[in-house]
């Protein structure tokens, strides 16, 4: 599919986008532990590993992933940084080429938990001043959530008539929660310093430093102190080595791993064990943004675009799955590769007919693969054709 058709199909339409950690990659890594051939989820479910274990788990989860997700300056070196602005600025683009009898509201539904989009947000919304960015809060010096806080239309007039113009509008509803998220006497406060987050980092630094002492003269263990990323996500550990080791790191830090675990439990963010919000006020927004997602795929002219999610998530997968009842509905599922395609259709099933549509939909004339990565998302809106048609 080229730039054109593609934009010409979803004009005019009620358009939502639902990205996962995919759109990512580049800044925070996949949760993919090449030398086991399992997720990080699958780890953190299974019942071979004990209690004591698994807190050692979810340090390594938050060393590696989480700590990694507070993004707040812009990196110009950074190539999913540069797509992140690419994308949204792509977005405003598109709602102002939108005409004033068309919709000129886009959703952006995540489960990922950074902070990546604000970030652009904050950059770009200086020179776009005539753009509505819409986190869900509301507030000044303190802000707050509430999903009443997205059915809103701003509109714009200038000061020299009264002609109501609707400005464009990009919601983002983080429904895996977020890193600037905290529980404030019952309501969800959003603040980049986050004390919860802080907290845990200190926790772990603490851990870190124990691990460093106990094993400074030690080069036979297998998970290094400065090189987790490569010795868990990319080396050559296995399954016994692997217990081994947590069980070590356990003992040497049994205060810390313990004192982190609690505090780590309050932390607002869905984990990889599709066990979800155990906060009542967090829960309660986690249903809310999930209804608001089946209500925007029910409309009329809908079109949900899918970009680097895989949808492990039972809850959303039923929520789409169940949409697709709705004729006036299209999806675009754009799918890293062939491998990615294929897990996804295993978990969508064999539904929708011509309602789903997988992108890219060819290969390149010498036959190799187009990938679906942040690029070929951009190009879709940019103009740029990145397939063979």
């Amino acid at each position: 599919m080229n730039s054109d058709k593609f934009l010409k199909d979803i004009q005019g339409k009620n358009v939502n986008f639902l990205i996962g950690s995919g759109a990512s990659f580049g800044v925070i890594p996949t949760l993919w532990i090449k030398s086991l051939d399992k997720s990080f989820e699958e780890l953190l479910t299974s019942d071979d590993y004990t209690e004591e274990q698994k807190k050692v788990l979810y340090f390594i989860w938050f060393e590696l992933w989480i700590s990694k997700t507070k993004i707040l300056e812009f990196d110009d070196e950074n190539e999913t940084h540069i797509q992140y602005e690419r994308f949204v600025n792509n977005l405003i683009d598109f709602l102002n080429n939108e005409g004033f009898d068309k919709p000129k509201r886009i959703n952006i539904f995540t489960s990922n938990y950074d902070t990546l989009f604000e970030m652009i947000f904050d950059k770009v919304s200086k020179d776009n001043r005539l753009t509505y960015f819409n986190d869900g809060s509301r507030g000044f010096f303190k802000k707050y959530m509430s999903t009443e806080n997205y059915h809103l239309k701003v509109s714009h007039s200038g000061m020299s008539d009264s002609f109501q113009r609707e400005i464009p509008t990009i919601n983002l509803l983080k429904i895996h929660g977020s890193v600037t998220w905290s529980n404030n006497n019952g309501v969800i406060e959003v603040n980049k310093k986050n004390k919860i987050f802080d907290k845990l980092i200190k926790c772990s630094n603490d851990i870190k430093e124990n691990i460093r002492l106990a094993n400074i003269f030690d080069d036979e263990k297998l998970i290094k102190l400065l090189e987790y990323e490569d010795t868990i996500l990319n080396g050559q550990i296995n399954e016994e080595e692997l217990k081994l080791e947590l069980t070590d790191i356990y003992e040497e830090s049994t205060d810390e791993i313990n004192k982190f675990f609690t505090k780590y439990q309050t932390l607002p963010v869905v984990n990889p064990t599709k066990q979800k919000f155990k906060d009542t006020v967090f829960q309660q927004h986690y249903y809310q943004l999930l209804r608001m997602l089946s209500f925007e795929l029910e409309k009329p002219d809908s079109v949900l675009i899918v970009f680097g999610f895989s949808f492990a998530d039972e809850h959303i997968l039923e929520i789409v799955r169940r949409s697709i009842v709705n004729p006036k509905l299209k999806i675009y599922v754009i799918a890293f590769d062939n491998d990615a395609k294929s897990v996804i259709e295993g978990r969508l099933g064999n539904l929708g007919g011509n309602i789903i549509e997988y992108l890219p939909s060819k290969n390149l004339p010498d036959g190799s693969q187009v990938y679906g990565n942040f690029t070929y998302l951009n190009s879709l809106f940019d103009g740029k054709v990145e397939e063979n048609n």
